[in-house]
Parts: C-alpha cells; structure tokens; sequence
C-alpha cells in the first residue's frame, strides 16, 4: 500500500495511490465513517499506519479499485507533494 500527500484544488492532505488514481483519507473517512488519520506525517511511524494497513490487506484494496469514481482523484488532476511512502506490516 502507497500512501503519498497531494494536493488537488484547494485539497491537500494523505491519499492512498490506486491503479486509476488516489482516495483522499479524508474522503475515506466520510464515506466510511471511518477515523484514519489525515495527516500524511502519521504514517511515516508504523504505529499509526498499521490498522490501516490491516484493513487495506482484508478488503480494503478491492473496496477501493472498486470505488465510485466521484471519489476518485485522477492521477492529472493531483500533484504529489511528499511520499510516495510504502506502508506494510512487514
């Protein structure tokens, strides 16, 4: 799993990369009522990032290959400020 910061429009914040793009945290987090952190610098300490990594590895992943493309950020329309970082329980 990729986490990376980017900034899209006024938006700028920690997003998981996909193959067809990246899904704001916080955009995961109101769709799934959810309450991972939203700060990118959280998951560069393993402790943060590991119950997200566990559920990523349980599900997750396909949920969000899967998810609606209304919140979906296209690869054009986001620039990549910090990472990418390569989060795993490994």
């Amino acid at each position: 799993m990729r986490v990376v910061k980017i900034k899209s429009g006024a938006a700028e914040g920690a997003a998981i990369e996909t193959e067809r793009g990246f899904v704001m945290i916080k955009t995961l987090n109101e769709e799934k009522r959810s309450e991972w952190p939203e700060n990118y610098e959280d998951y560069l300490s393993g402790g943060k990032a590991a119950p997200l990594v566990r559920w990523y590895e349980a599900g997750g992943a396909a949920l969000l290959e899967n998810i609606s493309r209304r919140l979906l950020i296209e690869r054009e329309k986001a620039e990549i400020t910090d990472g990418p970082f390569d989060v795993s329980l490994g």
